[in-house]
């Protein structure tokens, strides 16, 4: 009799021990949880940069964490500076999901989803040694002979391509660091930069300025945009961000560069 007592209740001790064994949920179980996107970035202050508490930060982070961020309900982490060069390997391998601010170039479009509007537009320009002869450029020819530091994977202008003008590319999270050295010491005749801003900023924080001359190039302004992978995950995060940036005023990215650049 006690055995068959002992066989009727199997089933009812075997249902205890399955509901003991599984996991207890704490009352933030439940809630869902928040996607994180990764975000690379190479060095172009105040735009991308090593922060002063040695975070990757700069003015493009911060649209993301207080425009985007929020009104997709995601978290972001942020990575770098890396060269450009790595940063595309990177993105085109999945391990990042968006390069925050960045140009359009005929090889990146093959490669990369662009959105459908840009962040900002920038302004190039040459730069020379402040004893260079040099002072306003007002054709090609005028750099004719010239060889002139860039950087690798970057936009080049129309006006810089031609077979008399040598450009000399380097690549490196400091290209602007290693580009003046290298007009100081004379191994090239000038710079290519094409975001003016920035440049004044890099070159005014260094103490730089006193050394060059910033020539304008008289050319359109560059449009400056995100890039996000050509991945499924990519297409749904490029069409989320179209969709945020319709509600995004205008001057937005603007406004916060200009904190940066803000003469105390």
């Amino acid at each position: 009799m006690i055995r068959n007592r002992l066989v009727s209740l199997l089933p009812v001790l075997l249902l205890c021990v399955f509901v003991l064994s599984m996991p207890v949920l704490s009352a933030d179980d439940s809630k869902p949880v928040r996607e994180t996107i990764r975000i690379g970035i190479f060095v172009l202050p105040p735009f991308m940069m090593t922060t002063e508490n040695g975070d990757a930060g700069g003015a493009s982070v911060d649209f993301w964490r207080e425009y985007l961020a929020p009104a997709m309900n995601v978290d972001i982490v942020v990575s770098g500076p890396y060269p450009i060069p790595r940063l595309e390997m990177m993105l085109e391998k999945g391990e990042i999901d968006v390069i925050p601010y960045i140009t359009k170039i005929p090889d990146r479009e093959t490669r990369f989803l662009y959105p459908s509007r840009s962040l900002t537009a920038v302004s190039s320009c040459i730069v020379v040694r402040r004893d260079s002869p040099l002072e306003t450029i007002n054709a090609q020819e005028d750099l004719f002979g010239m060889t002139i530091g860039y950087i690798t994977s970057g936009y080049v202008p129309p006006f810089i391509l031609h077979e008399q003008i040598e450009l000399e590319l380097v690549t490196t999270t400091e290209f602007r660091e290693i580009n003046h050295r290298k007009l100081m010491n004379g191994r090239v005749d000038a710079l290519l930069d094409i975001n003016y801003l920035s440049l004044v900023y890099e070159m005014n924080s260094k103490g730089y300025s006193k050394d060059i001359r910033i020539i304008p190039l008289d050319e359109d302004r560059v449009a400056i945009y995100s890039l996000f992978g050509q991945t499924y995950r990519g297409r749904k995060l490029r069409a989320l961000y179209d969709e945020i940036m319709e509600t995004v005023p205008p001057d937005a990215f603007d406004t916060i560069t200009r904190r940066y650049l803000v003469v105390e």
